[in-house]
């Protein structure tokens, strides 16, 4: 006859063997996330440019909207935490209302300058904390100044072609993308996924993990 404890094994290596798949297939099988339900592919897929080895996660939004106000202590806590094969980039839109991109203009004055971590969380406060519309550049200037940029210097990066053109490649993107709302995630300039389609925000950052891997 079967000892007890030879039985005893035998029943955890069937039971282990039994829960394996199904806990591999719960994190890590193609059915975590679908596509046309956690995501979807953009309308005009185009490749970034990143660096070896780097898929490119990139946050569209716009500085006036309250969600990805929001949004955005989830996205630097996940920062914190990046996995080594993403790239991320934040890409602002103007949402097709041509006075806002001042807040665009903003951003990348501030990316240029190398004060980006200092001014992003400033602006977003000012609006929407603050409640100034930051449509002015006499408004954007002052919250660079509290950062400590030097006034003249601040309106010659924000007036200057290089900014230009990086306010007009982003809107370009966006539009090729056909990115409707914000803040929307595109990972690997190929798919999208948002709060509505993941579930929420912090599930839409799980799910472009899950495409960056894929990706990759």
């Amino acid at each position: 006859p079967m000892r007890p404890r030879t039985l005893f094994a035998r029943i955890g290596l069937i039971l282990a063997a039994i829960a394996t798949p199904l806990a591999c297939s719960a994190q890590d099988g193609p059915l975590k996330y679908r596509e046309g339900t956690h995501y979807v592919q953009v309308r005009n897929p185009e490749a970034p440019t990143t660096s070896e080895g780097k898929v490119q996660v990139a946050e569209v939004f716009w500085y006036g909207c309250s969600h990805c106000y929001r949004f955005d202590p989830t996205v630097e806590h996940w920062l914190e935490d990046l996995p080594e094969h993403i790239e991320f980039v934040r890409i602002p839109t103007a949402l097709g209302r041509p006075q806002n991109l001042m807040h665009s203009r903003a951003y990348y004055t501030a990316e240029v300058l190398g004060v980006l971590p200092d001014v992003h969380d400033k602006i977003f406060k000012a609006i929407h904390v603050q409640k100034k519309s930051l449509l002015t550049e006499a408004q954007i200037a002052e919250v660079f100044a509290d950062a400590g940029v030097d006034k003249d210097k601040f309106s010659q990066t924000f007036n200057s072609f290089g900014v230009d053109s990086r306010v007009k490649r982003a809107e370009a993107l966006v539009r090729q993308w056909g990115i409707p709302s914000v803040p929307t995630v595109v990972v690997d300039g190929t798919w999208q996924t948002n709060g509505r389609y993941a579930g929420s925000n912090k599930d839409a950052l799980d799910v472009a993990e899950f495409l960056a891997a894929k990706a990759q």
